[in-house]
């Protein structure tokens, strides 16, 4: 049995799939104590599986990031400032 393991964006509304010409951005981030493998934690000499790699589309990198928050672990966050909710009561004005 095969499974197809290639990661997509971090966006999981986005479906993009890796691909290295494709641009985006990649994030590297550590990976905590208690999201290491069993193997990882008790093999000191390995350090290879404690950095967790993170991918965003050049369309999702353009508009998000992602953070390691405190609690949360890796969110994704826009990159400007979220717009207010419109009001009802504005219109166009009729030509």
């Amino acid at each position: 049995m095969v499974l197809n393991l290639r990661p997509k964006c971090a966006n999981l509304s986005c479906a993009e799939s890796f691909d290295w010409l494709a641009g985006g951005k990649l994030f590297r981030f550590p990976r905590k104590q208690h999201e290491l493998p069993p193997a990882v934690k008790n093999n000191s000499e390995s350090g290879s599986h404690s950095i967790g790699h993170f991918w965003l589309s050049e369309r999702c990198s353009n508009v998000f990031t992602l953070r390691d928050e405190h609690g949360r672990g890796f969110v994704i966050l826009p990159l400007g400032p979220e717009l207010p909710a419109a009001k009802d009561n504005l219109h166009w004005p009729l030509l």
